[in-house]
C-alpha cells in the first residue's frame, strides 16, 4: 500500500484525488552570501553591530561612510565579484581607542615648478608645485591636494610638516602606506621630503557576542577588515561552533597582515585556525583591510565553483605589489599557517597559495589535515549534500533494521536504503558529478551503517570520503646519461 500525505485512507466519496509532493524535485540552491567586517565612519548611516545588506558600492559608502574601512572594502570586492550577494557588518570606532598618526615633513623647497606623486594606501595625491615657494606653502600644497574624500587619512599642515592621521581609530591606521613616486614619477627638482610612517593607532572594537549578531543566515564567505589577536580569536570560536554540529553551516574567512619575514612569522605561529586564511602583504602599498576584501572576492567565487581546485594564479585584481618575500621566506611563511602571494613585474598580483592558519593539534604536535582551505571547504559542502540528499529521501518515513517483505510504496527505511543512498551519492554526484572525491572501492569497503542500538528512530553511519587535493607540485628528477645504458 502506498503512504500518501493528503489523500485520506478513510474515503468513499467517489472522485480522482491526487497529491502533490515537490519533496523530491529541488534541484538548486541558494546564492552564497559575503560578509565584510570593518569599521565605519560616524557619516554612515548602518547601525553599528549589526549586520546589513548592500545594493551597490554607492550603498556601502552611504551606509559605512566615505573613506571608511568598510566603503573601501565593499568597493575591492565588487570590483572582482559582482555576483554573490554582500553584506556589512560596521563597528564604531572604539570610544577609548587612538587614531594613528604619521608626518611628511618638507626639508627643502621646490627649485622647478613640477608635480610631486604622494601615495597613501595605494591613492595618489598629486601635487602641483611652483617655483618659490617655501617649505610651509609647499605643506599647506600638499594638505590643499587631499580631496579625494575615499583617502584613509586627514591632514593639517604646519610650518612645513603635514600631518596625517587615520580617519579610524585602532591598530588599521598602523598599517596605512605612505610613499611617493610608487611608479617611478620624478620628484620636482629641489624638493626634499621626510616621511614618518603612520604609528600608534590602539584601541580596536569589541566584537561582541557574534552568535547573535550573525543570526540564524549562513556566510559562506567572510573578509576580516579588522584583525587584531582578540577579533581573529572571536571569529575563530565561531567558526568551529558553525562548522559543528547542530549549526552545521560553518564559512571561511579571509584577512591580511602587513609587515616583514619576521613579524608575519610571529603573527601566524601564534594562531591555529583551521577556517581563516590570512595573506602575508609584506610592505605594499595596499592596506590590509582592502587587501581582505580582494582575496575574498577571488577566492569565495572560485572555491564556490569548485572546492578542491588549486586557486594558484588566481588574480588579486586592486591588489599593488612593488616588492615581495622571496622563494625561501614565502616557503617557511607557509609552515607557519600564512598565505602567500606572486607578483608580476608591473606589479600585478595573484595567489600562490592560500592556507588554514591551522597547524598544531591540541597537544602541540603539527597537523596539516585543514592545510589548504580547500579542506573545510570540501568537506562542509559534501556534508551539505549528503544532509539536503538525507532529508530529501527519509523525512516522513519509518526505521526498520532489515527489509522483511514490506510491500512496495509503505516508507520504511533500512540500514540497506541508507548504505545504498551513501554509496550512490558518493559515486555517482561527489565522484563522477563534482570530481571531489575518489576511492570509490576504499570508501565502500570502510562504509558502517547501523541502527541505533538504544534508540531504533535514528540510524548512525561512519564513512571515510577521500577527497581530491589542490594540486600545487610537480617534482621530479632528471637522469641524464651521455651514452644510453
Amino acid at each position: 500500500m502506498i503512504s500518501y500525505n493528503q489523500v485520506p485512507t478513510a474515503l468513499r466519496y467517489p472522485g480522482a484525488y491526487v497529491e502533490i509532493d515537490g519533496s523530491q524535485a529541488g534541484l538548486g540552491g541558494d546564492i552564497p552570501t559575503v560578509l565584510l567586517v570593518g569599521q565605519k565612519l560616524a557619516t554612515g548611516t548602518a547601525p553599528a553591530g549589526q549586520v546589513v545588506r548592500v545594493s551597490s558600492v554607492a550603498d556601502a559608502v552611504a551606509k559605512a561612510g566615505a573613506g571608511s574601512m568598510l566603503a573601501q572594502m565593499a568597493a575591492r570586492y565588487r570590483a572582482i565579484d559582482p555576483t554573490l550577494d554582500l553584506y556589512l557588518l560596521p563597528y564604531a570606532d572604539n570610544g577609548a581607542g587612538v587614531a594613528a598618526t604619521g608626518t611628511l615633513t618638507v626639508t627643502a623647497a621646490p627649485t622647478v615648478a613640477g608635480t610631486l606623486a604622494l601615495y597613501i594606501a595605494g591613492r595618489l595625491v598629486s601635487v602641483g608645485l611652483a617655483t618659490g615657494q617655501t617649505t610651509t606653502q609647499v605643506a599647506a600644497a600638499i594638505v590643499a591636494a587631499m580631496t579625494d574624500a575615499d583617502l584613509p587619512v586627514t591632514a593639517t599642515s604646519a610650518l612645513g610638516v603635514v600631518t596625517l592621521t587615520a580617519k579610524h581609530k585602532g591598530t588599521c591606521g598602523n598599517n596605512i602606506d605612505l610613499r611617493t613616486n610608487l611608479y617611478g614619477e620624478p620628484t620636482p627638482t629641489g624638493l626634499a621630503l621626510t616621511l614618518a610612517a603612520l604609528a600608534g593607532g590602539t584601541g580596536d572594537p569589541a566584537t561582541g557576542t557574534l552568535s547573535a549578531i550573525l543570526g540564524l543566515q549562513r556566510w559562506w564567505y567572510v573578509a576580516l577588515g579588522i584583525n587584531d589577536a582578540a577579533t581573529l580569536a572571536a571569529w575563530h570560536t565561531e567558526s568551529q561552533r558553525r562548522y559543528a554540529p547542530p549549526v552545521q553551516a560553518g564559512f571561511r574567512a579571509f584577512t591580511a597582515f602587513r609587515g616583514d619575514y619576521a613579524t608575519a612569522a610571529t603573527f601566524g605561529t601564534a594562531k591555529n585556525y583551521e577556517h581563516i586564511a590570512c595573506l602575508s602583504l609584506e610592505l605594499n602599498p595596499t592596506s590590509t583591510w582592502e587587501a581582505a576584501a580582494i582575496v575574498a572576492a577571488a577566492a569565495g567565487p572560485k572555491l564556490y565553483n569548485n572546492p578542491v581546485e588549486s586557486l594558484e594564479g588566481t588574480p588579486l585584481t586592486g591588489m599593488v605589489g612593488v616588492s615581495y618575500h622571496d622563494w625561501t621566506n614565502s616557503n617557511s611563511l607557509l609552515y607557519k599557517g600564512m598565505s602567500v602571494m606572486q607578483m608580476t613585474r608591473d606589479g600585478s598580483c595573484s595567489i600562490k597559495r592560500l592556507i588554514s592558519m591551522y597547524q598544531f593539534r591540541p597537544d602541540g604536535s603539527t597537523d596539516d589535515a585543514y592545510l589548504d582551505i580547500n579542506a573545510g571547504e570540501v568537506m562542509e559542502r559534501i556534508r551539505y549534500e549528503q544532509r539536503i540528499g538525507a532529508i530529501k529521501r527519509f523525512t516522513g518515513t519509518a526505521a526498520a533494521k532489515t527489509n522483511e517483505g514490506y510491500r512496495p510504496g509503505l516508507r520504511i527505511t533500512t540500514i540497506d536504503d541508507v548504505r545504498a543512498y551513501l554509496l550512490s551519492l558518493y559515486q555517482h554526484t561527489l565522484m563522477q558529478e563534482f570530481g571531489w572525491v575518489q576511492e570509490y572501492g576504499y570508501y565502500k569497503d570502510h562504509l558502517v551503517v547501523e541502527q541505533d542500538p538504544t534508540n531504533p528512530s535514528r540510524f548512525n553511519y561512519l564513512d571515510t570520503p577521500v577527497v581530491l587535493s589542490p594540486f600545487y607540485i610537480l617534482a621530479g628528477r632528471a637522469q641524464f646519461r651521455k651514452v644510453a645504458a
